[in-house]
């Protein structure tokens, strides 16, 4: 590193004595070259930018800076050595900032003592770096103008934040009094405001509201008013005793201005969407206002403006973000917020959780109109539940409700609301559906999203192992983290251990019986003969963080069971399932193919299996990955076809060459005419696109026959095998071979 001090030596016009109390820009100096660190420091302490001085911390390295940004997230900015206690330590330093501080706005330049090294485009742009300079460019002049430009910069940053966070606590208040009228609210809040700028000591003010007619006598409303006019709230104006001041209000009306005459001051606000509407308000003060308060009253109208028309913006932006986009029903955002309320935890409200059964199915069977208004209609039988405070769409198919301690709502209740037939689009359908209801407590956890989650929790497990329709359930907060830790930390440990393992479950020619595959699915063994359910331990995976390493285990062992299989004169394919995660990593598909590389494995003798959600998140983007894997030879299977009611306007986008039909649709085979037109939907839409389709949880002769006669071919279920250790798979290949 370059040693000499003499970079920075500034003449009289930029420097300031010591003793100045003028305001000061923080900086951080991270240097490990003590020479260097001490030359920049007295170079900044003497420098003035945009008039304020400058105050220099300093750190001799990144473990140091840590510490120092901790305490002082104050900092405007950073000169920072490229290389410390270790080549990559600056950039970590950078990553620490902008990623875990979550500081986007502190200026960061990095100083190197190597000239003519820097780094490339790509770092700038991945850290996040605002400038790059080598400590032997940094002149008197050059380091005065880095200064000057960025902290300008970090100056109009942080009044884009400071304005962004204001408009976020005027939304926050607006949502806060959103049973209230906002425009009242809004308008007094107004009122107060000018009564504080220039300060109303006699008379009052008022805001009116009139149509589009900007008739008087029509259409005018007093929306909020201080002192004397206080009388007139919710009134026309046209009861003022005042001919004076109607004759001003109607002639700023005609003018479409501000008017500001003796006592009065008139402010005129117009807008034209989305329905024409006219806001005027009416000043009176104690004496006539002089030059500068009319030009504070002027300035301020621009904010009121803003403000009458934020009015609008957030009663549309509410109707979004806390309504249902297809029914108008509140959703699961305005629902936590009622969950955040006193009264509902003080008074151990009770919350149910309700979810339509086989709503995906409806959907696909009746269409996507219907099953809006079957949401229409469930909507409208909670409803008539006694006591209800709250009711919200909370998923695709599961409401939540709130009802009050003293009504609970039973499970015979229950059946009684939902069980009866309705009329849907001239069709008697029943309404199927299961239901968790809990206890508010004060003593609970009082997150709205880890209370529903809690909640969706045990909804999952009720529709999965149980018959019943309703439960009634515990919500033990650090139990059931507890558990859920300890479950995280079993299965860290049983990846390290090798406690996962892949099954294999055949594919088959039905028609032939010939083996033409293999599904691995993964099973988790404890070390003390537990087997942990995949419905269990794989969303444990996926929320942790830990669910590549769970399908790289399971990749690894199907290039194992490929190779035990060939060595026994068995050549099918392997299939292999992968998660969201993964799938949308940049790297995703290089990685799959080194890891393929390495093992000797061709792309041809395996196959990927994506849910038939995963496809539609992004499928551009996933479509493209997936191409590239098809055109070496990789098959894309697209598992739980038919579960989601997207796929069908998408499957043209979708790379993939194999529908998979959901167990869902093949186990009614035989006893539901819908299952059967499912099926033979999702087989035309595979035919028409070029595409092989495979059955799954085929279990009966009556299934497998009635797949046949629909024009599928291909399965895979109990009726043929159970999933099975890789070595009972390599027998049992032997035996159907």
């Amino acid at each position: 590193m370059n040693r000499d001090n003499s970079f920075f030596e500034f003449d009289a016009e930029n420097t300031i004595s010591s003793t100045s109390k003028k305001p000061r820009w923080l900086v951080l100096s991270v240097e490990d070259n003590d020479t260097f660190q001490q030359s920049l420091v007295n170079a900044l302490s003497r420098m003035i930018v945009q008039g304020h001085t400058m105050e220099v911390l300093t750190a001799s390295s990144a473990k140091e800076a840590r510490l120092i940004l901790e305490k002082r997230p104050d900092i405007n900015l950073i000169l920072l050595d490229v290389v410390m206690e270790s080549d990559d330590a600056g950039l970590r330093l950078v990553d620490y900032i902008r990623s875990t501080l979550n500081n986007p706005i502190i200026r960061i330049i990095l100083l190197t003592g190597q000239p003519g090294v820097a780094p490339n485009r790509d770092v700038m742009e991945q850290y996040d770096i605002d400038d790059y300079w080598s400590k032997t460019d940094l002149g008197e002049e050059h380091l005065f103008n880095v200064m000057n430009g960025n902290l300008k910069t970090w100056r109009r940053m942080n009044e884009l934040k400071s304005a962004r966070q204001g408009l976020e606590r005027v939304v926050t208040a607006s949502q806060a009094i959103s049973r209230q009228n906002d425009l009242p609210h809004f308008s007094q809040t107004v009122l107060e405001e000018i009564d504080r700028i220039i300060g109303i000591t006699d008379g009052g003010i008022m805001s009116l509201k009139m149509t589009e007619s900007l008739d008087l006598e029509k259409g005018s409303a007093v929306l909020a008013a201080t002192g004397q006019y206080q009388p007139y709230v919710g009134q026309s104006i046209t009861i003022l005793e005042n001919e004076i001041l109607l004759k001003r209000i109607k002639k700023t009306i005609q003018q479409k201005q501000h008017m500001f005459v003796g006592r009065y001051s008139l402010l005129y606000f117009s807008f034209k969407q989305p329905n024409p509407v006219y806001y005027l308000i009416v000043v009176k003060s104690a004496t006539a206002l002089t030059e500068s308060d009319i030009h504070l009253l002027k300035v301020f109208g621009e904010n009121i403006y803003n403000g009458f028309a934020n009015i609008a913006l957030t009663e549309y932006l509410n109707e979004l973000a806390f309504k249902h986009w297809q029914t108008g029903i509140y959703n699961r955002n305005w629902f936590c917020q009622q969950l955040v309320a006193d009264e509902y935890w003080v008074e151990q409200a009770q919350i149910v959780l309700i979810s339509i059964d086989r709503f995906s199915d409806i959907t696909v069977t009746f269409g996507e109109k219907f099953a809006i208004q079957l949401l229409k209609t469930v909507h409208d039988e909670l409803s008539q539940v006694e006591g209800i405070q709250a009711i919200a769409i909370i998923s695709r198919d599961a409401f939540a409700i709130l009802l009050d301690k003293s009504h609970v709502l039973s499970a015979s209740r229950f059946d009684e609301i939902l069980g009866k037939k309705n009329q849907i689009q001239r069709r008697e359908h029943k309404i199927i559906a299961k239901a968790v209801s809990a206890q508010l407590d004060p003593s609970l956890n009082r997150s709205p999203e880890r209370l529903l989650g809690q909640m969706e929790s045990h909804l999952y497990r009720l529709r999965a192992v149980s018959s019943s329709h309703f439960h009634h359930v515990s919500l033990d907060n650090e139990a059931m983290f507890s558990k859920h830790l300890e479950m995280l930390n079993d299965f860290n440990i049983g990846l390290t251990k090798n406690e996962i393992h892949a099954y294999l479950q055949p594919k088959v020619d039905m028609v032939s019986r010939r083996l033409i595959g293999f599904e691995a699915l993964a099973r988790w063994f404890k070390s003390d003969g537990e087997m942990v359910p995949p419905d269990i331990f794989i969303p444990i995976a996926e929320a942790s963080g830990l669910v590549e390493q769970l399908d790289k285990a399971i990749l690894l062992q199907c290039c194992a069971a490929i190779k035990q299989l060939q060595a026994a004169g068995i050549s099918v394919p392997i299939s292999f399932n992968v998660s969201c995660h993964e799938l949308l990593l940049s790297d995703f598909s290089s990685t799959i193919l080194s890891l393929l590389e390495a093992e000797a494995i061709s792309p041809h003798q395996v196959d990927m299996e994506i849910t038939e959600t995963l496809a539609m998140i992004d499928y551009e983007q996933v479509s493209a990955t997936l191409r590239k894997l098809i055109a070496l030879g990789m098959d894309v299977s697209i598992d739980n076809f038919g579960t989601g009611f997207s796929s069908l306007s998408h499957v043209t986008e979708l790379a993939a060459t194999t529908l998979k039909i959901d167990k869902s649709f093949v186990q009614y085979l035989g006893e539901r005419e819908s299952s059967e037109h499912v099926v033979d939907m999702i087989i035309r839409v595979a035919t028409r696109f070029g595409l092989k389709v495979i059955a799954e949880g085929v279990e009966t002769t009556l299934q497998r026959d009635k797949l046949i006669e629909l024009g599928c071919t291909l399965g895979q279920g109990y009726f043929y095998a159970r999933p099975m250790p890789i070595d009972e798979a390599v027998v049992w290949a032997l035996k159907h071979q």
